[in-house]
């Protein structure tokens, strides 16, 4: 079925049959199918109700924007997504989902919600359940159409911002193409749970209609393939000739060492090593030195402090044996 034309169609005589009809152990199933078509509803709505406020924000900009940017490469892009935009949501996706519902109720149009809150006590005809299946999977397919717009689109504003012209324009447009992404993946979500659920009440009506789809998450498909793909290689085998690699012995951790008693330390002993190393190194002396220096009678007499650490005496001897005599020329340059 063509997508554009999906709301074109006239639904088909819709047709009931008593809740007796129908075996009562499958009375459980019709409950969780209804309760499935509930949370698929609310989901569907609620990414629907965010998908027109950021098209409401696209079509502001669009008309603001467009006698300036007509002529550019991205203001196609936007036109496009505009146009599949509110494509999307004439088909009113949500009402099909109502009305499935409501033929559980035996009602073809939704006037209330509070019909549809007591027990069930009909069932739908098997060709109204298969017209409805076949809109799920039109607007599946309209999902995907924009949503591959939509990531184009993302794409050329991606590239636009590297120019560096009308950046915040660009900028704002590529947040509304991300966030519309987001939203696509969401409804693709909700449409193909639904069209899950209308295989899965076919199986209830026929028991010999063979379902079509099959719902999965993504993490079961990639570990199916995963696992798929580790099953197809073939298993290592060992050639009996190549000896095995020696790993040594083994050694048990529990065998502790007995330390022999006569190694006992002496408190003491090491007390009086302590102070010992104490006295030692407070023998290191803090010479203070003064020094006159006479310059020319221009400069005054400077008294110049130095300090001077020596660890032993035989350093001392040897500072002194290592000063000599110095002239005015050495004590005015400070030598």
């Amino acid at each position: 079925m063509n997508a554009r034309r999906v709301r074109s169609c006239a639904p088909t005589v819709t047709s009931f049959s008593e809740r007796g009809s129908l075996e009562n152990s499958l009375h459980s199933t019709v409950d969780g199918i209804l309760k499935d078509l509930k949370a698929c509803s609310r989901r569907l709505q609620a990414a629907l109700a965010s998908y027109q406020d950021e098209m409401q924000v696209l079509e502001r900009l669009y008309y603001r924007s467009k006698n300036q940017h007509r002529a550019a490469l991205f203001f196609k892009r936007i036109s496009e997504i505009r146009r599949y935009g509110w494509r999307l949501l004439e088909v009113n996706m949500t009402e099909d989902v109502h009305l499935l519902r409501a033929s559980f109720y035996g009602a073809t149009v939704v006037q209330s919600e509070k019909l549809m809150r007591g027990s069930w006590n009909h069932i739908p005809s098997w060709s109204y359940v298969s017209f409805i299946t076949e809109r799920f999977k039109a607007y599946s397919c309209l999902i995907l159409k924009t949503s591959e717009r939509v990531r184009e689109a993302y794409y050329h504003f991606s590239l636009a911002m590297q120019s560096g012209a009308f950046i915040q324009l660009i900028v704002l447009f590529a947040g509304l193409a991300s966030r519309m992404a987001t939203l696509l993946t969401e409804m693709s979500d909700c449409v193909r749970g639904c069209e899950a659920t209308c295989d899965r009440v076919l199986s209830a009506i026929d028991p010999t209609h063979k379902p079509s789809f099959i719902a999965g998450s993504r993490t079961s498909k990639t570990s199916e393939h995963f696992l798929s793909r580790q099953s197809d290689q073939p298993t290592p085998t060992i050639n009996p000739d190549i000896p095995l690699e020696d790993f040594g012995s083994a050694v048990s951790r529990e065998e502790t060492l007995d330390l022999p008693s006569s190694t006992s330390v002496d408190a003491r002993a090491v007390i009086r090593k302590a102070r010992s190393i104490n006295s030692d190194s407070l023998q290191a002396a803090v010479v203070v030195e003064k020094v006159t220096v006479t310059t020319s009678s221009t400069r005054k007499d400077k008294t110049v402090t130095k300090r001077k650490i020596s660890s032993t005496p035989a350093d001392q001897g040897r500072s002194k044996k290592a000063r000599e005599k110095q002239d005015e020329i050495d004590d005015i340059f400070g030598f």
